[in-house]
């Protein structure tokens, strides 16, 4: 009967310690936007000079985590699925390379004061929406105006647009690239 209740005993603590052990924890995952590489040529140092910034996003997109769109009132923020970068950053570099891409006649680099200054023209971009939805739509909604040098308003536009995006966040993420290619298109064509 001892022996029954220790060999009994040895069970219960067995199966206690394997729901003790710690478990591992599922681990995040970092993305980053796309966009073509920079084209590799010589700076035309008599090309326009174009800042591309400042780049500013919603509240609600001003982290580190990725923001999915359950409803239009409804959104999850991932714990696991992380942007690599800052998401403002990111953009502005995405924008950047696409303009760069897109038109080798001008001289695209990042929004800084000491830039800014001295250039011909600056592309301001307001994200207001940026995220995908659950079903698997991706969307971008922002708002984009070129400035010139004494800072008055040459051309701005509204942009609102959705693609299909599949159902995982690295579909999601392409598609937002996506989308990003088609401002940076829509703004250089009313340059």
């Amino acid at each position: 009967m001892k022996r029954l209740q220790a060999i009994g005993l040895m069970i219960t603590v067995t199966l206690l310690m394997g729901c003790a052990a710690p478990k591992p924890s599922a681990e995040s995952e970092f993305y980053l936007l796309s966009a073509p590489p920079l084209p590799h040529r010589q700076i035309d140092l008599s090309a326009d000079l174009i800042a591309v910034g400042p780049v500013t996003v919603a509240d609600y997109l001003k982290r580190s985590s990725i923001v999915t769109s359950r409803s239009a009132n409804h959104y999850d923020i991932s714990k696991l699925d992380q942007w690599g970068g800052g998401l403002e950053g990111e953009i502005k570099l995405a924008l950047l390379k696409n303009l760069s891409s897109l038109s080798a006649d001008k001289t695209y680099v990042q929004y800084s004061g000491l830039a800014n200054s001295a250039a011909a023209y600056n592309l301001r971009v307001d994200v207001l929406r940026f995220d995908a939805t659950l079903d698997g739509q991706a969307r971008l909604e922002a708002s984009w105006a070129w400035m010139d040098k004494g800072r008055k308003v040459v051309s701005a536009g509204l942009f609102s647009k959705s693609l299909p995006a599949g159902s995982t966040i690295e579909q999601s993420v392409a598609v937002q690239s996506e989308l990003l290619k088609q401002l940076s298109e829509e703004a250089l064509a009313e340059l």
